[in-house]
């Protein structure tokens, strides 16, 4: 009964989002999402002024809600697919720093025992892209350690990320939106 309860409150508070502060400081020319849901970071990238705004969902039914919700919106591109795979096609063409923001993963664990988190081959594909120097962003980091991360270590994503680059500082924001989760949204850049 405890783990339901656990996992019930994780899964609530799956879909924090960044916090009150936004993007405005992580600010690049190219914005790239893996899992979109209903659309709410992609908005905040919007307010915050991005160039150009890329959300890759492997949901159909988040995909198509996502693009009929910015259908108005030329400088949004909703791409369906799994980030697990298929984020190396999306930043392919890009040839400047992106921001990343994570947020792809299950909001309850998968009832056939695979994946429930892409991260770890996000981050390799990231790693894959020949500028050293984006910007990652990666939300509920409350979930490391948990079947939801599958048991992923925040110094384990922390290590893969300095395999992106070793001169990455990392530091920790609050996520959800307003703030309630300390801590909670990985931010990783180079200074200037």
């Amino acid at each position: 009964m405890k783990t339901l309860i656990f996992l019930s409150t994780i899964s609530l508070s799956l879909f924090a989002n960044m916090g009150p502060q936004g993007f405005h400081n992580w600010k690049n020319q190219y914005f790239v999402e893996t899992g979109s849901y209903m659309g709410d970071g992609i908005q905040l990238a919007l307010d915050a002024g991005f160039e150009e705004i890329h959300s890759l969902e492997i949901d159909g039914r988040f995909a198509m809600g996502c693009q009929r919700r910015y259908k108005r919106q030329n400088n949004v591109h909703i791409h369906r697919g799994n980030s697990a795979c298929d984020l190396t096609k999306i930043i392919a063409k890009i040839d400047k720093p992106i921001t990343f923001w994570l947020d792809g993963h299950r909001g309850v664990p998968d009832p056939k025992g695979g994946s429930n988190t892409p991260l770890l081959h996000e981050l390799d594909q990231i790693k894959d892209h020949p500028i050293k120097t984006h910007t990652i962003l990666i939300d509920d980091m409350h979930c490391c350690n948990t079947i939801l991360f599958d048991y992923i270590t925040r110094q384990e994503i922390m290590d893969k990320i300095y395999e992106i680059n070793p001169d990455y500082k990392i530091i920790f924001e609050p996520g959800g939106n307003q703030g309630e989760y300390p801590h909670n949204v990985l931010a990783a850049y180079i200074e200037k």
